[in-house]
């Protein structure tokens, strides 16, 4: 597939948002409250159809496809003035080709399945216990809500943790202390977690820590937001720790989401990551199943409030400690088109995969989000 024959259906869908826009604002969410106001119940889902094309390995052939990348069943509210819960299921890349030639195999038929499970207890803004499901705070990356990310998706090794820990989408279940003290200038997250178990459930305890300190407004959601479109401005500086017997993670981000002039913004965000499994976890087909690394992401993007349009781009790569390894890296530039913004939008994107020892690929994705919450 050449790129003039990808980008041309991608560019038609664009050019439909603002017709779309004119059309008029989405409704207001769904919820349902009690008698008292005491108690509300709201319910939303996220849908992300997407259209994909990606080189074959090897072959002058590409892998199409259209799918669902993500599609949630949303529920949340408060029990009163100090329980609030979220929960919601997910069923990823529903539809895609999974690349066997058995007609009944061919396609990802879908499972749906718990995504996240947040209960929370709040005393104030300095004090939050939260419980479930959770997020594991290992950077800002993998804390961020999917339905607000500023370009196609998160980091591609931003969740490395995920499999050695036996996460879920890099969630693992546990227990995690919040707040934000010194008048929201600070943020600390200290979570234990089940992480790998290991034969007869004997393994420790995963432990997780993060500290953001926030010298100008701060962003106190469970999830973070991937931008805020020009809303509010935002420095984040931050750093985690992620450990379980001899596994340790360590990272540092900067998230910035700076207003501008007529209700413009720009948003960027870096983070450096550093994943050493050591002998924790049991071999995979031989090899260390999180060999030592370290891996980095840097993303940025532009909105314009009148187009309600605006370009983004996201680089990131991973480079083994082991000479022997392939390192790999991914380039990724788009535009995006946000006529409602976070519950409609549309985005184009061309990336560019490596792999030291392979030849290059190129990936063209085009996605849709409908998100009500």
């Amino acid at each position: 597939m050449t790129f003039r024959s990808a980008f041309r259906p991608a560019l038609f869908i664009l050019a439909l948002a603002p017709a779309i826009l004119a059309a008029g604002e989405a409704r207001s969410q769904w919820q349902i409250s009690s008698q008292d106001g005491s108690s509300t119940l709201r319910v939303g889902f996220l849908a992300q159809p997407q259209g994909e094309s990606l080189d074959v390995p090897g072959s002058p052939q590409s892998s199409r496809n259209l799918f669902l990348r993500r599609l949630r069943l949303i529920v949340g509210g408060e029990f009163d003035s100090r329980w609030s819960f979220f929960i919601d299921t997910d069923s990823p890349n529903l539809g895609k080709g999974t690349g066997q030639p058995e007609p009944e195999k061919s396609k990802n038929v879908g499972e749906i399945f718990l995504q996240d499970v947040v209960l929370t207890w709040s005393s104030d803004d300095a004090f939050k216990v939260d419980t479930g499901m959770l997020l594991v705070p290992v950077s800002h990356n993998t804390q961020q809500s999917a339905a607000t990310l500023l370009t196609l998706d998160y980091g591609p090794y931003s969740c490395l943790h995920g499999d050695p820990t036996t996460s879920r989408m890099g969630r693992d279940y546990g227990v995690q202390l919040r707040g934000y003290p010194f008048r929201k200038h600070v943020e600390y997250r200290l979570g234990v977690f089940q992480g790998y178990r290991g034969e007869a459930a004997a393994e420790p305890f995963r432990l997780t820590g993060r500290l953001v300190w926030y010298p100008l407004e701060a962003d106190t959601g469970f999830f973070y937001t991937g931008t805020i479109l020009g809303a509010k401005r935002i420095l984040a500086v931050g750093s985690s720790y992620d450990r379980q017997g001899e596994y340790r993670v360590a990272s540092g981000d900067l998230f910035v989401d700076q207003p501008l002039f007529g209700g413009d913004g720009l948003t960027q965000q870096a983070a450096l990551t550093h994943y050493d499994g050591r002998d924790f976890f049991p071999p995979s087909g031989g090899a260390p199943q999180l060999p030592e690394q370290g891996a980095w992401l840097m993303e940025a993007g532009y909105y314009s409030q009148a187009a309600k349009f605006g370009p983004f781009a996201q680089i990131a790569r991973r480079n083994f400690k082991d000479p022997l390894t392939s390192d790999e890296g991914r380039a990724q530039v788009g535009l995006a088109s946000w006529p409602l913004g976070h519950r409609l939008n549309f985005k184009l994107a061309a990336a560019r995969l490596e792999q030291s020892g392979a030849p290059d690929r190129t990936q063209i994705v085009v996605q849709c989000q409908v998100f009500t919450f």
